[in-house]
Formats: structure tokens, sequence, C-alpha cells
């Protein structure tokens, strides 16, 4: 978690120094009438690996339990600041900075009667009881922070499309994270406490992106008119990129019945690719402000996932596929440029 913490201790510095270059500026383009500052919250929906620890069977063959599936949801807080930075072959051309940070926690519970094993990560001990309840408690980090820059259409449309309009194409850098801290607590039917271990998962992803974004509406179902009357207007992006995804793990374990302990470490370097697909529906408040609704669905597909030693063998780092989602309520102030009113539309455009 402290690596995460520093990481994002960084991204604030960053943002910081980017508003104030950001304000300097006196350039508008016909693409943004300023710099734009966007923060809000919600909620995080992140999918993990199950954790697979407990074994039921008989020492020399068992097979092991569902300790704690995780599909669960934790808030989030973010922002994004944005500032136009002139042309470029003809393109209007905007720069970024953005950033996130979500918590979830959850707890599981799962019981054992008439064959419960417990071996320690290292493959050392092995122990074998006829009860066991162990409770699993996960507080997950979900963390990011991008560079972007967005190459916009050199014509402003301001004709609703029937369907979707492309406005701009990205290209950008990205640094994220998922910083896992785990507690498994096995206690006998009885009461006796059997076991305890205390795992950190940390994994980060350095890469890169790109992708593009525009206006979309159900014009075609006849929908254009309702969304006109309420204000609204309606963009979907989609981005993709491939990342280098570096896992640490480091674990403590103890049998608490008899005196044994043991630790281990392990590190590993994946190739991993994330797809994001996002939502926005926004509504002017006035000539500076507005708020917006974003929603971004993810797939990440190296996740990692551990795979614990038996007797005399090695726990391994292992990875999968998972989803998160994540949805904010955002404030949007421009300052700069040259305020006007809303835009106002035709027909739609066919």
């Amino acid at each position: 978690m402290r690596k995460s913490l520093k990481l994002l201790a960084a991204t604030a510095l960053g943002l910081t120094a980017f508003a104030q270059s950001a304000a300097a500026q006196q350039i508008v383009t016909a693409t943004s009438g300023g710099t734009m500052i966007s923060v809000g919250g919600g909620g995080q929906l992140l999918t993990l690996p199950d954790i697979r620890f407990t074994g039921k069977g008989n020492p020399g063959s068992f097979h092991r339990q569902n300790d704690a599936d995780f599909a669960d949801y934790g808030g989030s807080v973010g922002g994004v600041i944005e500032t136009p930075l002139g042309f470029w072959g003809g393109y209007g051309v905007t720069g970024s900075v953005k950033g996130f940070f979500s918590n979830i926690d959850a707890d599981d519970r799962v019981g054992c009667q008439n064959g419960c094993v417990i071996v320690d990560p290292t493959g050392t001990a092995i122990a074998r009881g006829n009860t066991l309840r162990t409770k699993t408690s996960r507080d997950v980090d979900y963390w990011g922070g991008m560079v972007e820059a967005k190459f916009w259409q050199p014509d402003a449309v301001k004709v609703r499309p029937n369907l979707y309009r492309n406005d701009f194409f990205v290209v950008g850098a990205d640094v994220r994270g998922i910083d896992q801290d785990n507690n498994l607590h096995g206690r006998a039917f009885s009461g006796l406490d059997v076991f305890k271990l205390k795992e950190t998962i940390d994994t980060t992803y350095y890469g890169g992106y790109v992708g593009l974004g525009g206006e979309y509406s159900l014009g075609f179902l006849g929908t254009g008119g309702l969304m006109d009357r309420l204000g609204l207007r309606t963009f979907v992006s989609a981005r993709a990129g491939l990342y280098e995804a570096s896992t640490d793990y480091d674990g403590k374990f103890d049998f608490l019945f008899f005196p044994f302990g043991s630790k281990l470490s392990k590190s590993n370097d994946d190739l991993a690719f994330i797809g994001t697909l996002s939502f926005e529906a926004r509504k002017d408040l006035g000539p500076h402000t507005s708020i917006g609704l974003y929603t971004d669905y993810e797939y990440i597909s190296s996740v990692p996932k551990i795979k614990y030693a038996d007797l005399d063998g090695t726990t391994r780092i292992e990875d999968e596929g998972e989803f998160a989602s994540r949805t904010m309520l955002r404030f949007n102030y421009t300052w700069g440029g040259q305020p006007g009113p809303a835009p106002v539309y035709g027909e739609p455009l066919k």
C-alpha cells in the first residue's frame, strides 16, 4: 500500500504543476475554449481471482477450497485537468492529466469438516484436522494516473449524430496499480486457533494506449428530441493498450497450535492488455460549468492469481483476466477562452 500512496502523491504533484502551467497559457483553439478541471466521486466494481489456500481431503491427495471470491464494490474518487495545446497537422490538440483512486474491501468465511488440510506457502509444513473455519479479509486499492493527448477533428460539428460521430483520436501513457492486503485466519470449530496467513500482492501496470471517441445518440429511435429537452449530451470513447505488469508477493504464515512460521517473497513480470469503454452523459449548468456522469468498463488481461504450494512444492504467481467498472458523478469547470451559450442542435446528422 505504501508504494501506491507514493505514486499517488507524485501524481497529485504532477496535477498541481500541470494546473499552474495550464493557467498560464493563453492559447485558445476552436476545439476547446479554455482549461477544464473535473473532480468527483462514485463507486468502483472490481473482480479479482479467488483465493484457494485451504484444502480438503488427505495430506497426499486433497483439493483446494474457495476461501474467498472477489466481485465487490467500493468508493472511488478522481479528477481530470485538460487544456488546449494548439494545432498539429490540422488537428486541434488538447492535453490532459487524469487520475483515480478506489478502495474495496470484503470478508469471506468458509468451513471444512472431515479432512481439512493446511500447507504453508513455502511447502515446508503440513497439518490436518477434522474441522476448520477460515475467515478471509481482503483490502484492495485500485488506482491510476494517465497523461493523454487528444487530436480533434478540424471541423467542429454542432449537429447531434443519428448514431455516432467520431470527434477525436487519443494517444496516452498510463501507470496504474492493484494493491491487495489479504489476511486469512483459521480456527477449529472448537475455537482452537490453527493458522494465520498475511500477504500483500502489489501489481503495477506501466504502458501506453490509443483510442478514439465522439458523440452518440439514439436519434434513429426518435429519442433525440427528448435528449434536447433534458439538455443532455452523450459521448462514448474506447481505449486499448499494452502494459508491463509487475507483481510483488510477500507472505507471512504461522501455525498457531505448534511453533512454526515461514515467510515467502516472490515477483513476476508479465505482458497485459487493458481495454476500456467509456460513456459520459453531460448537462451544461452555465457558460463555464457542467455536470457529468462518467462510466468506465475495463478488461485487464493479467491479474495475479496465487497458486499455493503443495508439500515440498513451490508457490507460483499465475494470472487470469478480470473486469472492472467505475462510475463517477463529476463537476466540470472551464476557465479561460470565450464563454458562450450551450450548443443548439438542428436535425440529427444522417
